[in-house]
C-alpha cells in the first residue's frame, strides 16, 4: 500500500477491508428500491466507474472495472 501511505498510516488489511465494504454498499445501495432515487443515483454513477470508484478499487487491490454502465445511469 505504498501509495496510499500519503493518506493515512493504517494496516494493508484494514484499509482493503474498508474498501471492499465501501464497494459492497454501493452495491447494496444502488441494487435498494426502498431508498430514495438520489441514493441509488449516486451510488450507480460510483459504480459505473468515477473517480472514487477508482481511487477505492486502487486501495483494495481490484481492477477498477465498471460494474454498471454509464447508460443505465443517465
Amino acid at each position: 500500500m505504498q501509495q496510499h501511505e500519503a493518506y493515512a498510516h493504517v494496516p494493508e488489511l484494514a484499509a482493503k477491508t474498508l474498501a471492499c465494504a465501501v464497494i459492497k454498499q454501493a452495491l447494496a445501495d444502488a441494487l435498494d428500491p426502498t431508498l430514495p432515487a438520489e441514493v441509488r443515483r449516486d451510488a450507480m454513477s460510483f459504480l459505473s466507474g468515477n473517480d472514487w470508484y477508482r481511487q477505492w478499487c486502487s486501495v483494495a487491490g481490484l481492477r477498477p472495472v465498471r460494474l454498471l454502465s454509464r447508460h443505465v445511469v443517465a
